[in-house]
């Protein structure tokens, strides 16, 4: 009866003591600095990033507080470029289109005190290819959706994993 006692408190007391030496961590602010394009000064830009950093740092066992008194250590970033390269390819009635969403974002890590640690930039891309037999574009500018979200997932993992060592 005691050796069940003692395996069934095991999973418990790991729990706990994991739980216990978690950091904390505090995600200031995630601007969107760039300059040009569609994308400038879009402020769902960062809203976007600061969401899946929140998702990757609690993927990665980090406690996320909402005070930064209460937090070891401040993450803030600041995302740098944001472009959508197309690449058109026609020949005869074949047809290529290449879109790379490219997205670049700079990562400050602090401590508690608000001396920097480590700082780091992770550039990552999301490439769409399409083909056809038949000239169907419409020559739409809109930016794709899915592409931008990986890029920016991407990217985000990358920082994180850079600073976060």
């Amino acid at each position: 009866m005691t050796n069940l006692i003692k395996v069934s408190l095991l999973p418990f007391l790991l729990l706990l003591v994991c739980s216990a030496n978690s950091q904390k961590v505090y995600l200031g602010s995630v601007e969107n600095k760039v300059l040009m394009g569609k994308m400038a000064g879009n402020r769902n830009l960062g809203f976007g990033c600061k969401n899946v950093f929140l998702e990757i740092l609690q993927d990665k066992n980090y406690d996320i507080v909402n005070d930064s008194a209460n937090a070891d250590m401040v993450f803030r970033a600041e995302i740098l470029y944001f472009d959508v390269n197309r690449t058109k390819r026609n020949v005869s009635v074949f047809h290529s289109d290449v879109e790379e969403t490219l997205v670049v974002i700079k990562g400050y890590l602090y401590n508690k005190d608000g001396k920097k640690i480590r700082d780091g930039v992770a550039e990552e891309s999301s490439t769409e290819i399409s083909t056809s037999t038949l000239i169907t574009d419409e020559g739409s500018d809109s930016i794709n959706q899915q592409a931008l979200s990986q890029a920016i997932k991407k990217t985000c993992v990358a920082l994180i994993n850079k600073i976060f060592k």
